[in-house]
């Protein structure tokens, strides 16, 4: 009999510590807290390689919580510094910019990647910022066969810029609105019990003023481990294609982009 009681509180806390185990950093997997559970996650990006200099580093803390019914919710404080040269009146300089922004988002689990024929979810986000409002919706499909885990997104974003233009004497209020459709791609294998090797890739294609602006393609190695209570995830993805003119965009994307993810369950 207490044997019995040992396997079944076993099998408990290692089914408690793996209920929002991933193993990507860009692509999202459908797993979800349990009802009371809480995670602390910390991000960040680093992103670099423009035709002109930048660097940007973001970071996000964020608060999870379940909330029972397959239904979570996340709470971010996000904060991003960046360094670029741009050009006023002929001359190149060096601007640096920072930026803060709240987020939230609810994530809904459908099915189970490894009890049903595929693993599904609904996610949205908002965001909000002093000069910017955005939201994003994905639909999540994943798969766990063995030790492969497949994960797809299909994503749709919409920022909303908030500024100003001079009209005489007044400030006249201008929003400007771009859309981005987002596809991600995540691919691991796990070697050992807490290792996890594997490949993401994300098409990025922005439209702004109903136009097709590009389409860019960043593909590269991701890493996993995870333990009982924690997990850490590094991506490191560079540009591979402009899908759409060929050649790199180097404009308003980054030759390559690294994030690291962490987190602690509690």
């Amino acid at each position: 009999m207490n044997k019995i009681l040992l396997l079944l509180a076993l099998i408990f806390i290692v089914a408690g510590a793996k209920a929002q185990d991933r193993v990507f950093t860009y692509t999202y997997q459908s797993g979800v807290l349990n009802k009371g559970q809480k995670e602390i996650e910390v991000w960040s990006t680093l992103s670099g390689g423009r035709n002109n200099f930048y660097k940007g580093l973001d970071h996000k803390l964020e608060f999870e919580i379940g909330l029972g019914g397959k239904l979570q919710t996340s709470f971010y404080l996000n904060y991003g510094t960046s360094s670029a040269v741009v050009e006023d009146n002929g001359i190149q300089i060096l601007s640096n910019s920072t930026d803060y922004s709240f987020s939230n988002e609810w994530k809904l689990k459908l099915s189970d990647p490894v009890a049903n024929r595929i693993g599904s979810a609904l996610y949205f986000e908002y965001s909000l910022a002093p000069t910017e409002t955005a939201f994003e919706g994905k639909l999540i499909l994943d798969k766990q066969i063995g030790k492969f885990t497949h994960a797809f997104n299909l994503v749709g974003e919409y920022e909303i810029e908030h500024g100003f233009t001079p009209d005489g004497n007044k400030l006249r209020s201008e929003n400007e609105g771009e859309f981005t459709l987002e596809l991600n791609y995540g691919l691991s294998y796990k070697v050992k019990d807490h290792f996890s090797l594997g490949l993401e890739a994300m098409n990025q294609n922005p439209v702004s003023d109903s136009k097709w602006e590009n389409s860019v393609l960043l593909m590269g190695p991701a890493l996993s481990y995870s333990t009982n209570g924690f997990w850490i995830n590094l991506t490191c993805m560079p540009q591979i294609a402009n899908l759409k003119g060929g050649g790199l965009e180097l404009n308003d994307h980054e030759r390559l982009q690294t994030r690291l993810i962490f987190s602690y369950e509690f």
